[in-house]
């Protein structure tokens, strides 16, 4: 594992998570739990993906494991997407 595969590092392009979540509701609930992570700045959602990503932008390196263990306390899975497409 690396730096930035551990980490969100602040910027414009940010870090994709999937998620199991799959209700308006629920997606509610993890939004305010992930903004709840000191520097997250934003949250953004794709509309009609399944399983459901989202965007996490923060303004300071912010763990992916703050984000996950948020997530598990209302009982939902978050898994960071690769930061770059691989090259091959």
């Amino acid at each position: 594992m690396t730096f930035i595969s551990e980490n969100i590092i602040p910027g414009n392009y940010g870090k994709k998570f999937t998620t199991d979540v799959d209700e308006a509701s629920e997606q509610a609930k993890l939004e305010a739990a992930i903004m709840d992570v000191e520097g997250v700045k934003d949250v953004v959602f794709e509309k009609d993906v399944f399983p459901l990503v989202f965007t996490v932008y923060t303004n300071q390196v912010v763990d992916i494991t703050d984000l996950q263990n948020k997530a598990l306390e209302l009982g939902f899975h978050v898994i960071a997407k690769e930061p770059f497409f691989p090259l091959f």
